[in-house]
């Protein structure tokens, strides 16, 4: 039993992270209906910007933050208006350009900075290194739960954001029909730039939180956003409260499968419930069927 909880406590703790990068995916499929693969090399570049100026430069680490989050969010707007704007009204339900053109950001992302900063792997040491002076609670190192405490944080937080505010209802407005919401006087262009932005700004909290945990690498990001999306479809796509529950399952489902013996096959559990999901619930553990009148 206490083998159990630690695991499950753990799985819950990695899943921060997972929950903030299917925060992302969801936002971004709100406003566009597609998938941007780029995501989690947007989580690297945020990685590599919080090493560079926390570790290289030695600035405190709330400035590196903000300075890593700022960065990934521009990043994120590149990719849009790189990958995405140039295909201007094309339909992404019936056209898989705008697929492909995010895969195609992120290699050349991950490419980009291998060429760059090259294949080293770096260390980023973490500001939360004890609580109450005690270095593990429950076997089980601060800076963990503190993946976990800001990834359930946020998701809380842009839930009440999109539920209660006026930008929230003209973020779902834009999602359930941007046509229509554009007649009534939302800037959709706006919101499509606000979802890549808060998209990027996640990825960079989420490479912060990252770094200390794993080594920073041009290639760290791929596996991540590759679980990430599988947490953001079992959870609901499009969904905040979806991208939560997605991420946290994720977490404790490949904790428990390195707990129990599967080792190097603890990946290949994630897509498996990824399949479960999808043959049980098809629209995900809090989705929603998409109607459209024709």
């Amino acid at each position: 039993m206490a083998r159990l909880l630690q695991s499950v406590i753990t799985g819950l703790t990695n899943g921060g992270v997972y929950v903030l990068i299917a925060l992302a995916f969801s936002i971004i499929y709100m406003t566009t209906r597609t998938i941007n693969f780029a995501q989690g090399e947007i989580l690297m570049v945020g990685s590599f910007i919080y090493f560079g100026t926390a570790v290289t430069l030695g600035l405190p680490w709330p400035v590196a933050l903000i300075m890593a989050a700022a960065g990934a969010m521009v990043t994120g707007l590149v990719v849009y208006l790189l990958a995405l704007a140039p295909l201007g009204k094309f339909d992404p339900n019936t056209n898989i350009g705008w697929i492909l053109t995010t895969l195609a950001m992120s290699l050349m992302l991950v490419e980009g900075f291998r060429i760059v900063v090259g294949e080293d792997q770096h260390r980023v040491p973490t500001p939360f290194r004890s609580v109450f002076g005690r270095t593990t609670i429950l076997d089980i190192e601060p800076k963990q739960y503190v993946v976990l405490i800001v990834g359930v944080g946020l998701a809380l937080g842009l839930e009440i954001l999109h539920d209660r505010t006026q930008l929230g209802r003209a973020l779902r407005a834009t999602a359930h029909d941007k046509a229509t919401a554009s007649l009534l006087g939302i800037n959709t262009t706006a919101m499509v730039l606000y979802s890549f932005g808060l998209a990027g700004v996640l990825a960079g909290i989420g490479g912060w939180l990252l770094g200390p945990l794993i080594f920073v690498s041009s290639n760290m990001g791929t596996l991540i956003g590759l679980k990430s999306f599988v947490a953001a479809v079992v959870g609901g796509i499009g969904s905040t409260r979806g991208a939560l529950v997605g991420g946290l399952t994720i977490g404790v489902v490949e904790q428990l499968a390195r707990a129990y013996g599967a080792g190097e096959w603890a990946e290949a559990a994630v897509f498996v419930a990824l399949i479960l999901i999808l043959v049980l619930r098809p629209t995900g553990i809090l989705g929603e069927a998409l109607i459209e009148k024709v």
